[in-house]
């Protein structure tokens, strides 16, 4: 299991890499070197999504993140002011005079800087374009993001421009090492995604093709909203649901389950339990579709960048995150128990039923036989 060390190196590395929607190239590179250099397998679809681990069989589950962040996409280059396309969901009011940083399309280094100066919006009220007032020469397809800072460590706290979800892949891809290193490939695979904040586009492309089995199980692993009830620093959250709607009851039933015979092994590990409906996350369309979906979240701090009152840069704390690996890791390991929670669930309502149905039936029967409409002894 890699230390603490080694993850917050591996987090400093990832989070520090330029991406937007559509502009993930960055990210995926670095992915796959990683998987790579762990002699995991994996394989680049039609759409840039990565698929690894277990490529030889059908995987047991598959935990689902995506590489890109709300972002923006020069459409009109030049020298003061450009015009850029804006993909991903982000309040308008956060964006006029706010600073951003705009990246070479080719390289990926900074080319320049500047600020929002306007904005046009759709007709559901989202920004879809801006005027931008920049300090220097910016082309066409060059793209950006909101100009914070790229990684700083406080504390327990990891601060940066664009965890969401960045993070996610971070998790998946430890798991997958660690399971890597204990001989457990099989159980699962690590699906990383493009373009998730314009609409999900390339989990679309994974469902439309197909190559995603109808009977792997789906766990979404996401940064999201910190709502009330959950706490930063209190451990992975076992999502019960997302904006959209409540997730499959057997995997949030199994991943109850597992976390709670974590705790009972190791008292520090920490989980928590909640609908996280801040967002929408790639659970649901693979649920849409028919897959048995759930979700894990690492509770996020400012939630795409929206601060209270302006822009600002999101926040994970290292022990969600390490949680959210070592949770994933158990889940892959006991994936043979999977039906276990819930024939216990089952066994438990037949126990209360052999000991209390009869009595209702025999209540039952008093009523028919007597004229009094109620029920002698029941209040």
């Amino acid at each position: 299991m890699a230390t603490r060390f080694d993850l917050v190196n591996f987090l400093q590395r990832l989070l520090s890499l330029p991406t937007a929607p559509f502009h993930e190239r960055f990210v995926s590179s670095f992915l796959r070197a990683e998987l790579r250099n762990a002699n995991i397998d994996f394989l680049l679809d039609a759409y840039g999504n990565i698929t690894a681990g277990s490529l030889g069989q059908a995987p047991v589950v598959a935990c689902v993140a995506h590489m890109d962040h709300p972002g923006f996409e020069i459409v009109e280059g030049g020298v003061e002011r450009v015009i850029a396309d804006w993909y991903g969901g982000v309040d308008p009011k956060y964006f006029i005079g706010s600073r951003v940083v705009i990246y070479d399309q080719e390289s990926g280094a900074v080319r320049t800087r500047g600020v929002v100066e306007e904005i046009s919006k759709n007709a559901q009220g989202r920004v879809e374009r801006m005027k931008l007032k920049v300090m220097g020469q910016v082309e066409p397809g060059d793209f950006g993001t909101w100009d914070l800072v790229p990684f700083r460590q406080r504390g327990e706290m990891i601060i940066t421009k664009g965890a969401d979800d960045l993070v996610g892949c971070a998790v998946i891809l430890s798991a997958l090492k660690e399971l890597k290193e204990k001989g457990n490939e099989t159980g699962l695979r690590g699906i990383f995604t493009r373009a998730e904040e314009q609409g999900f586009i390339g989990t679309l492309g994974m469902i439309r093709s197909g190559s995603v089995s109808p009977t792997t199980k789906i766990i979404s692993v996401e940064t999201s909203k910190a709502l009330a009830g959950v706490v930063l620093g209190g451990g992975p959250v076992i999502r019960l649901g997302d904006r959209a709607g409540m997730f499959h009851h057997q995997m949030v039933l199994f991943m109850d389950y597992v976390a709670k015979e974590m705790k009972k092994k190791n008292l520090s590990f920490a989980f928590q339990r909640r609908v996280m409906d801040g967002g929408t996350c790639e659970a649901t369309p693979y649920q849409l579709r028919g897959y048995m979906a759930g979700g894990i979240a690492v509770p996020l701090h400012n939630y795409h960048n929206q601060g209270k009152t302006r822009i600002g840069a999101e926040g994970v704390h290292l022990k969600d995150v390490e949680g959210a690996v070592r949770l994933l890791v158990e889940l892959a390991g006991r994936m043979d128990e999977f039906d276990t929670p819930i024939t216990n669930t089952l066994e438990r309502f037949e126990t209360s039923w052999q000991k209390y149905g009869a009595r209702l039936q025999m209540e039952c029967q008093g009523i028919k036989g007597s004229k009094d409409q109620g029920i002698k002894g029941y209040k």
